[in-house]
């Protein structure tokens, strides 16, 4: 799970160009990862921070609302497979909290580089943080 990379002002915004490249980086972060689904929200910064990443593994971005971020967690803790998921500032670590069983922080406003990556097995989870810098 990431938060969506940097982003221009105003309602709904798209990346800047620091932003674009920041999503080019996670694709090639991801490069050993089976990943076999994108989900983003449906604002452009989470999209277009998601395409690259559908992009390079040939399947489609998959729109889900942080209306119900526990029904979305349940929903993917009974799928199999490796995912990407593009959220924000609150709703990224909130789900890594639902997925994980442990208590992220929220993420500052300014910060783009944290990864969320839980895996489970048995249904146990395990989490481990990582940094998007490039």
């Amino acid at each position: 799970m990431v938060r969506h990379a940097e982003k221009q002002d105003g309602d709904n915004p798209v990346l800047t160009e620091k932003g674009v490249k920041r999503a080019a980086h996670i694709v090639g972060m991801l490069k050993d990862e089976p990943i076999s689904r994108v989900f983003s929200t449906e604002t452009y910064r989470t999209v277009m921070t998601a395409t690259p990443t559908a992009a390079d593994r040939g399947v489609a971005v998959e729109l889900f609302t942080t209306d119900d971020l526990d029904g979305f967690a349940t929903m993917l803790k009974g799928l199999n497979g490796t995912f990407l998921i593009v959220a924000h500032s609150s709703s990224t670590p909130d789900l890594a909290s639902l997925l994980s069983g442990t208590k992220q922080p929220k993420l500052a406003e300014t910060d783009y580089e944290q990864m969320f990556k839980v895996v489970i097995t048995d249904g146990k989870a395990t989490l481990t943080q990582f940094q998007t810098t490039f």
